[in-house]
């Protein structure tokens, strides 16, 4: 079966010191992920992510830079990404998360590791 190709774009988000990871139930490849998901046809990563982050947790973001690209095949889903990770601030720390999520925290940077992440998110992490 052929997978089904989709472009993708995550927030790695710091307010202050730390960063917002969000929980997941049944999440392919850890616990905690990123605010992010797939863009629309036509949409930019800029206006994707932003809209993305929006959604997933209430929070406006100020784009900083490009951390890492990624691939991943999701054949269970009948998926496969490209995504890309961007380093974002936060103007808050007062996040609302979306039906999807089962939670979120605030991490500092030097903890991030102990957390179950992909490993595309690690990676991003090393970016830093």
């Amino acid at each position: 079966m052929e997978l089904k190709k989709y472009k993708a774009v995550k927030a790695l988000i710091q307010y202050k010191n730390k960063f917002l990871l969000l929980k997941k139930e049944d999440f392919i490849g850890g616990e905690y992920e990123l605010p992010g998901g797939r863009k629309k046809p036509q949409e930019n990563d800029e206006s994707a992510l932003k809209r993305e982050v929006k959604e997933e947790s209430g929070l406006d973001i100020k784009i900083i830079k490009l951390l890492n690209s990624w691939s991943l095949d999701l054949p269970e889903k009948g998926t496969h990404l490209d995504g890309k990770t961007y380093l974002c601030e936060s103007y808050s720390d007062k996040v609302k998360i979306s039906e999807e999520h089962s939670g979120y925290i605030w991490v500092p940077r030097e903890n991030l590791r102990k957390y179950s992440l992909p490993s595309w998110l690690e990676d991003a992490i090393n970016q830093l």
